[in-house]
């Protein structure tokens, strides 16, 4: 393992704000595009290369602007080389901490991230169907849901009938839901090295997730997820954001001052 680059009178005794790890050869200086338009530089350990900002003494609060400018920063950085991203609120007493409590006791880990997600990227899909057009399906399809919604309709249903219609919508709509999301990943899972989903949607959402996809294949998921917004247009509308460094794939954490 090499020494590490910065000597020792050298080292800076500011708290660092650390958003990931790329390559030594790959990291860039960023101008103003830290957390409170601080600058972001490089604290380099032999092959590694910490992505860092200095901040003042305290918790680093997790304010929109800052979460952004943490993305950003990733983004960044991650057109440029591969980039092992940690999680928002990561932060080291000094320079001397983040290289002797980071960099050199995770440094063939950090290595080897680095090299199992080159050329490697995150893509986030998600899908959701628009009320008006999958209730009117499940009315168009379902007789038994037309004909109490009529009769609600005309204001003949009792409470137990308008019971008995929220439920059949429900168990409806659950089961189209459970369809199109195995007809989404059907198109998209043999496109991806791996996947994280979403266990918990929330009312009308059909799927969202994150991909895994290699470099040489978002061309072919891009076609994917166009063949898919143009099939179920005007019923589910897709959001597909990327490629991202792969925020969702690596859960590197450190027990550093929050």
């Amino acid at each position: 393992m090499a020494p590490p680059r910065t000597g020792a009178g050298e080292i800076s005794t500011t708290a660092l704000y650390c958003y990931g790890v790329t390559a030594a050869g790959s990291a860039k200086p960023q101008r103003d595009a830290g957390l409170g338009g601080a600058p972001v530089d490089a604290v380099r350990f032999g092959d590694l290369a910490a992505l860092t900002s200095p901040v003042p003494p305290g918790k680093v609060r997790a304010r929109r602007a800052d979460l952004l400018s943490h993305f950003d920063v990733l983004g960044n950085a991650f057109e440029n080389g591969t980039v092992v991203p940690l999680r928002f609120g990561i932060v080291f007493e000094d320079e001397r901490s983040l290289i002797e409590d980071f960099l050199k006791p995770r440094h063939d880990e950090l290595i080897r991230l680095l090299r199992e997600l080159r050329n490697r990227v995150e893509l986030r899909v998600s899908a959701n169907y628009r009320e008006d057009a999958i209730l009117a399906e499940i009315v168009r399809e379902n007789p038994t849901v037309a004909r109490l919604r009529e009769a609600a309709k005309l204001g003949r249903t009792a409470q137990p009938l308008l019971v008995e219609l929220g439920e059949l919508v429900a168990a409806e709509l659950q089961a189209r839901t459970a369809r199109d999301a195995r007809m989404i990943l059907g198109r998209l899972r043999p496109l991806a090295l791996d996947q994280e989903l979403d266990e918990e949607p929330i009312e009308h959402q059909v799927l969202r997730g994150s991909f895994l996809v290699e470099r040489k294949r978002v061309s072919a998921f891009d076609g994917a997820m166009e063949d898919l917004a143009s099939g179920q247009a005007g019923r589910i509308d897709f959001k597909y954001v990327g490629p991202l460094p792969p925020h969702s794939f690596v859960g590197l954490e450190h027990e550093g001052r929050r």
